[in-house]
């Protein structure tokens, strides 16, 4: 059940039989997340590429429901249209969306263009989120949208242009969304994740000069998926976790001087 209240722009919702779609979950933050919910006692159904790994979250989650299991490559066109009728099926309802699922790609314009790998990210981290908002729109009148996006949208680094520029789009969607469903009591949330410990960060994938550059200490996917659930619970409209990640977000100067420190330390050409 959800319930909001508008008075001094406070919403309240409560996650017990809350039906929720959730992408990306077979690892890292999505995982956590869908455990988290589950124990929440959110209905879930939760979606990505590798089905054995769904089925092992699925065991996993605690709660009175099991989650449903959907294979969905949402590198596909036509894929996250799909996924929606699939949850809706599943659910009957989807009153939360949250599109976590993203892909990384390490490499530089000149080496990549727009290759099928470039294509494929684009379509994962930005175009299936805003075809799955779309599609699932009607039910979520006062519902949820979260889109998980990344600091990677303030800093150009280099190599990692094309995954910062997916967010950065996704990043700027949700602002635009938030602003298009202004009157209808949904709420639009962006969750932007600082260093995570997942099982591959691009950034130990650069081809840095000698040893990578000190980022600051990771947060645990445990840790993000509880600062996910705490933000849908109290209706935010961004949270950013670890919150120094704030710095490259409020302080653009701050960004640029942030990756062009990084520039120097990365082997180019």
């Amino acid at each position: 059940m959800i319930i909001s209240q508008f008075g001094g722009h406070v919403t309240r919702v409560n996650l017990d039989g809350a039906p929720i779609l959730l992408t990306g979950a077979s690892s890292g933050i999505g995982r956590a997340l869908a455990l988290a919910l589950a124990g929440r006692g959110a209905r879930l159904a939760i979606a990505a590429r590798r089905k054995d790994a769904l089925v092992e979250v699925a065991d996993a989650a605690p709660g009175p429901v099991r989650p449903h299991v959907i294979e969905a490559d949402l590198s596909r066109p036509g894929a996250a249209a799909d996924l929606a009728g699939q949850a809706l099926d599943s659910l009957g309802t989807v009153r939360i969306l949250i599109n976590n699922a993203g892909v990384g790609l390490v490499g530089t314009q000149r080496e990549v263009g727009d290759d099928d790998a470039a294509r494929a990210l684009f379509e994962t981290n930005f175009w299936s989120p805003i075809a799955l908002t779309r599609a699932l729109l009607p039910t979520l009148r006062g519902g949820t949208v979260v889109n998980v996006t990344s600091t990677l949208q303030s800093l150009p680094v280099p190599t990692l242009g094309y995954y910062g520029a997916s967010k950065a789009a996704l990043a700027h969607a949700t602002r635009t969304l938030r602003n298009e469903l202004r009157g209808t009591g949904t709420t639009v949330m962006e969750y932007v994740p600082g260093a995570t410990d997942t099982a591959a960060r691009d950034i130990d994938l650069l081809p840095w000069h000698g040893k990578p550059a000190r980022t600051p200490p990771p947060v645990s996917p445990e840790s993000a998926a509880r600062a996910i659930v705490r933000a849908i619970e109290r209706g935010e409209r961004r949270r950013v976790h670890p919150s120094p990640s704030l710095l490259p977000l409020e302080l653009p100067a701050a960004g640029r001087l942030m990756a062009a420190l990084v520039t120097r330390r990365i082997r180019l050409g």
